[in-house]
């Protein structure tokens, strides 16, 4: 964003509109949000859809009629089949929709680089562009594209962080509790009363096959170190890293603590960008969780380092 990119998630919306309008209106459908703020938080917000009146219309669609003569085994599976279609079908167009977007994104303006000292330096990139490699001449032997390169055609990542069970968790349906002041046949009659009241397999089906499919746009961040083991692990030498335009959202910040993990967090230094004070905030929040000393972390905005570079402008942290 600041090299000039329009890379915002609420450009993505804007994109969806104009371009996948189908796809734009189901998630405003599913998820029942559309304000700014759900946009901003685009990824994290995936792993809260509002899908109970989903999972309860799809099952009482797919309820067998079990005394007809047409009535067949796979009946007991068409909700979730449906689910299974309907749902996973729109998981896999907000993959595609969002990598094509990022093929369209224009390319970053080389008049707003800032002074990076590439000298025995790595880069581990978050963002699904090579600005690193066009702007900065960065060889891509130093560069770790986490979440993909859409430039390279690999996948691309993207995601929230909610577990499965967590997400169960919204829609389980819970019997109802007897009252307490009841017992022996009373309270035999009150469950035969109520034994309707639970859930059933057709809706245990579309809700789990729901559920399976929102979980699979979870951004395995743990995988996704574990596979970039190595690298982590080169870190343990590092003397002073450098955190430039990252949101520090919970879905990423596990990749922070992964390079804390690996070297010495009483004698690193950290110089950290921030947008508004709000980010500031949040990362100066961060850095004291994580027992950081306040002195071993400068905080700066990516216009000052531009001055910096330009008109060599001394600046201060904050």
């Amino acid at each position: 964003m600041h090299h000039g990119i329009k890379s915002g998630y609420s450009n993505y919306r804007g994109w969806l509109e104009e371009n996948d309008p189908d796809l734009y209106e189901r998630l405003r459908e599913y998820y029942d949000v559309d304000d700014d703020e759900w946009w901003w938080q685009f990824e994290q917000s995936l792993g809260y859809p509002d899908m109970s009146d989903y999972i309860e219309q799809t099952a009482f669609e797919n309820e067998p009629d079990f005394g007809s003569d047409d009535f067949r085994d796979r009946d007991y599976h068409a909700g979730q089949i449906q689910a299974e279609d309907e749902i996973g079908g729109l998981v896999q167009e907000i993959r595609d929709s969002f990598t094509e977007w990022v093929a369209s994104l224009s390319f970053p303006l080389s008049d707003k680089k800032i002074s990076l000292d590439q000298d025995d330096a790595y880069f581990i990139n978050f963002n699904y562009t090579d600005t690193l490699q066009r702007v900065y001449n960065i060889s891509d032997e130093n560069v770790l594209s986490i979440h993909g390169n859409v430039a390279k055609g690999t996948d691309l990542v993207l995601g929230h962080n909610r577990t499965y069970e967590e997400i169960d968790t919204e829609y389980v349906v819970e019997l109802p509790e007897p009252p307490a002041d009841l017992d022996g046949a009373e309270l035999a009659e009150w469950y035969d009363n109520h034994s309707d009241d639970g859930e059933d397999y057709i809706h245990q089906s579309v809700r789990g096959e729901v559920v399976s499919q929102i979980s699979s746009l979870r951004k395995n961040t743990s995988g996704i170190i574990l596979a970039n083991k190595n690298t982590f692990e080169s870190l343990k030498d590092v003397k002073h890293v450098f955190v430039y335009g990252l949101s520090f959202s919970p879905i990423d910040t596990p990749y922070i603590d992964e390079v804390i993990s690996h070297n010495d967090k009483n004698t690193v230094q950290w110089t950290v960008s921030y947008l508004t004070e709000e980010d500031l905030a949040k990362e100066q929040a961060y850095f004291k969780l994580k027992r950081i000393k306040a002195s071993l972390v400068s905080y700066v905005k990516l216009d000052e380092l531009l001055l910096v570079k330009e008109e060599e402008i001394p600046f201060e942290t904050k």
